[in-house]
Parts: C-alpha cells; structure tokens; sequence
C-alpha cells in the first residue's frame, strides 16, 4: 500500500509549505521516467505555492508526512 494518495495534504518532516499531492511514482505514468533518475514507487509529485507562485516538485515519500489540522 503506497502511504500517500493524489490530493493529500503533506508537509516535509523538517517543516515548510503545505503541499498536494499531485502524482505518485509508480501510479501515474507520466511519472515513469522518474525512476531513471533515482526515485522510487510510492514518491509523490506535490504542487505548493511560494509567494502565490504556484510550484511543483517530487520528494521521496520517507521525507514527507501527512498533514493533520
């Protein structure tokens, strides 16, 4: 079972923006070409805003934990 899934809210464990899960590695297959450069199934793809500028970037899944009001 992958630990997180599309729209999760998530944060790195050492702090920072909120972010959403966008993709996961190994789900989604425009994420494949990921793994050729180190990434591995259950990694997510996240969108997050920075100054209202929209980003997106993927983190190893060992980094990040789910977000909890």
């Amino acid at each position: 079972m992958m630990p997180f899934t599309h729209g999760d809210v998530v944060q790195l464990k050492s702090g920072g923006p909120l972010m959403t899960v966008t993709g996961i590695v190994g789900v989604d297959q425009h994420l494949a070409d990921l793994k050729a450069i180190g990434f591995s199934d259950g990694d997510v793809s996240v969108e997050y805003f920075d100054n209202n500028k929209l980003e997106r970037a993927t983190f190893r899944s060992t980094s990040l934990e789910k977000y909890e009001e």
